[in-house]
């Protein structure tokens, strides 16, 4: 599972830095060995860079990308919100099989990509992680910050897996998993839930610390702040972690400190850009790395040239959960179109949603700002920690705190909020707001995992008719098979996720 490519490029990239009169007598870079790639290594370590900026493309143009839903994580992010209550489709097109939690066989593409782009990312980590294992400890800031996104990409993307292709950790911890690689260990078989985990949070914890105190140079990388939003979305998940609830809250809080809350201009603005106060980590995406209509904007834009615009596919937010927001909320500007009264859709209209507009959009009052489908990717920002935190706190056993964390966001989407909430009430309250907040932004199906929830979707006027409407907390509907092409290739596994 080596990045071969990356390895060409790197040995090129440094052989061809070298000065030396015997240039031309070199290997071609395509054959360079291992050894020779360590003794590079050992003389210029930045030159793996090579490798993270592959592993940072796979996330978000994989180089196993096999249709037009499948865009890496955003991707990810878009079919697990499907597969939750919050978000509904009334169509029947790309990531309908999602929304009708009928994606998850071991012959289909979904879980076939989404196995091979997290473990080629996997792979890429293991690249740079070995390639600097003698430089560890050095003190070298440049080595430390790789090696940090390194240990941070790969726990997230376990992250991911075991989340997808097995049960939460709470209830499942003794089940098999997923195997593992490392950069020196090779675990071809379904390592157990909680086995999984221990390396997880090694790796994460590594990657937080090696980030620490180093900032945000470019939000298009890992950093202290992202990684500590991934150590606090790890943690909600290991009910046997010591003291659990305040680390989750102390780790959300260390990531609030990378940004600030967005405006109410900000936050009507489209999602689409890096440069939002509240971004931590994010792609850059532009001309050159845009993946046109295979892409997040392609398929939620519902004014733009793609699938959720031309095409009528709109991405909608549940009625109930509509009904839900308050009228002064800023939020409630993120959904409602105005159709003619032709449109199939016309009826639900003030449902579909627009929080997410593509730089080159028509949107009615919207100014393009790039080229179409060229919207950055934004996977974290500080708003969701709030209530990360907030839930944390409350379940910590410190409601007043829980209160001032909520109430702290809320006054940002509504000047007016206010909430007399206690005890499980209050509880019920930063769920809820939660769920507004990161709606489209594929945290809904992990929420519901761990909190061990059953889907319901009887309370909504605008769910597909041939959807599924109430499925019970832990049904294997909300896990996917282990793919064939991994079953044919790995003799170590045998069981699929019936």
């Amino acid at each position: 599972m080596k990045y071969t490519k990356y390895l060409a490029i790197l040995a090129a990239a440094l052989m061809m830095g070298s000065c030396s009169d015997d240039f031309l007598d070199k290997e071609p870079s395509e054959n360079a060995s291992e050894d020779q790639i360590k003794d590079l290594l050992d003389k210029d370590p930045t030159a793996i860079q090579a490798y993270i900026t592959g592993y940072y493309k796979n996330m978000f143009a994989p180089e196993a990308q096999q249709s037009h839903d499948d865009f890496g994580l955003k991707a990810f992010e878009l079919a697990t919100d499907l597969m939750g209550g919050d978000m509904a489709y009334m169509t029947s097109h790309f990531f309908v099989y999602d929304y009708l939690l009928d994606n998850r066989a071991s012959s289909y593409r979904r879980t076939t990509t989404y196995w091979q782009e997290l473990y080629a990312v996997i792979s890429g980590a293991n690249e740079v992680i070995g390639g600097l294992k003698e430089q560890e400890g050095s003190g070298d800031e440049s080595v430390e910050k790789m090696l940090g996104q390194s240990y941070a990409i790969r726990a997230y993307c376990y992250f991911w897996l075991i989340n997808m292709y097995q049960q939460p950790y709470e209830w499942n911890k003794d089940k098999l998993g997923i195997p593992i690689y490392t950069e020196s260990e090779t675990k071809l078989n379904r390592i157990p839930v909680g086995e999984v985990y221990e390396q997880i949070l090694s790796d994460i914890d590594k990657g937080y610390n090696y980030l620490k105190g180093k900032g945000i140079s470019k939000k298009d990388e890992l950093n202290e702040y992202a990684a500590a939003a991934i150590y606090a979305n790890i943690l909600s998940f290991v009910n046997d972690y010591p003291d659990q609830w305040n680390e989750v809250a102390k780790y959300a809080k260390l990531a609030i400190e990378g940004g600030s809350l967005m405006s109410e201009k900000e936050l009507l603005s489209g999602f689409n850009d890096l440069s939002l106060s509240e971004v931590l980590w994010g792609a850059d995406i532009n001309g050159e790395t845009n993946t046109f209509y295979a892409s997040f904007m392609s398929q939620v834009d519902p004014y733009g040239p793609g699938y959720g615009g031309s095409l009528g596919n709109y991405k909608m937010i549940s009625s109930d959960l509509y009904e839900k927001i308050s009228d002064k909320d800023i939020r409630k500007k993120w959904f409602g179109v105005d159709f003619g009264e032709t449109n199939t859709h016309y009826k639900v209209r003030q449902y579909v949603q627009r929080k997410f507009i593509d730089v080159g959009s028509t949107a009615p009052g919207f100014t393009p700002t790039g080229d179409t489908f060229c919207s950055d990717y934004i996977y974290l920002r500080t708003g969701e920690m709030y209530f990360v935190a907030a839930e944390a706190l409350y379940r910590a056993g410190k409601e007043s705190e829980a209160k001032t964390m909520l109430t702290t966001i809320m006054k940002t989407r509504n000047p007016e909020y206010e909430t007399s909430a206690t005890s499980d009430a209050l509880l019920q309250e930063i769920e809820l707001q939660k769920r507004i907040e990161m709606w489209g932004e594929g945290r809904r199906l992990f929420d519901m995992k761990r909190r061990h929830e059953s889907l319901d979707r009887t309370h909504a006027i605008n769910h597909n008719a041939i959807a599924p409407k109430e499925v019970p907390a832990g049904s294997k509907l909300f896990i996917y098979q282990i793919p064939d092409k991994e079953l044919n290739a790995n003799s170590e596994i045998t069981d699929k996720n019936e």
